[in-house]
């Protein structure tokens, strides 16, 4: 790969990790553009050969936010004792020899699959890489609404509905009771967050479950103050009540870098 423009995002604490990259990057005479994370902008992102994501997870998502064309993304993990990584394929002892080997070809893309989510038919800008959470802004409402998933359609209450792509399932939807499905998939899930079980609501059908690239979920508050939000990282997207959200894979994988 050629590597003539480069954009390096960061956490403000990260370990000295930014120092290293760069250094790495001006010896092999690699032009770069270095932005920290809260100042993250599109523009950023134009005309870049790769994007190099310095911290943890929370920053490798915050920076995929940005990205809708074909860019890969290779991650550094700036303090392996204290960040997860599941996106980062790199760390300050192993960088440089990993970044020749993308220089030589010596490398492997997975195309992650991401979700798009629709208000009233239409997109928002965000896709989620891992998932889109769906509920009330406070988090102790419970939230209302009506959930529709292959052709099927109920009343729920609870604490909020997840919708997780096969590399989310590794995240938040694990902890909440979903299953893990191979990264590489193109299978999503959704799950519900601590059904309410009432005299009026007890009898749940959907509340979980594995659906492939052509199918889609479908949510419909019944009270205001609600919201969708993409990887916990994006704005949150407010909804009225009766606004109809769908959400379906996109078209518009994210290019990741492994080895």
């Amino acid at each position: 790969m050629k590597l003539n423009n480069v954009l390096v995002t960061y956490i403000k604490e990260n370990n000295g990790t930014l120092a290293k990259v760069k250094n790495i990057l001006k010896k092999i005479n690699i032009n770069y553009k270095d932005v920290v994370r809260e100042k993250l902008k599109v523009s950023d992102f134009k005309n870049k050969d790769l994007i190099i994501v310095i911290g943890g997870d929370g920053t490798f998502l915050k920076a995929a936010l940005f990205i809708k064309d074909k860019t890969p993304v290779l991650g550094v993990n700036s303090n392996k004792a204290k960040k997860e990584g599941f996106f980062m394929k790199a760390n300050t002892k192993d960088f440089e020899v990993k970044l020749k080997k993308i220089i030589k070809n010596k490398y492997k893309i997975a195309k992650l699959t991401r979700l798009q989510a629709y208000i009233n038919n239409k997109p928002i800008k965000d896709l989620a890489l891992n998932e889109f959470y769906i509920g009330c802004k406070k988090p102790y409402d419970v939230f209302r609404y009506w959930i529709k998933v292959n052709n099927k359609k109920e009343l729920q209450k609870s604490s909020g509905v997840l919708v997780s792509t096969a590399a989310g399932s590794n995240a938040w939807v694990t902890s909440a009771g979903g299953k893990k499905i191979p990264i590489k998939s193109t299978n999503f899930q959704f799950i519900v967050r601590e059904p309410y079980h009432g005299t009026i609501t007890n009898k749940y059908r959907l509340l979980k479950g594995i659906l492939n690239r052509n199918r889609f979920v479908t949510i419909i508050p019944e009270i205001k103050d609600c919201i969708i939000v993409a990887d916990s990282t994006s704005i949150e997207y407010k909804l009225k009540k009766y606004d109809k959200v769908r959400i379906s894979i996109s078209n518009k994988p994210l290019r990741f870098i492994y080895f």
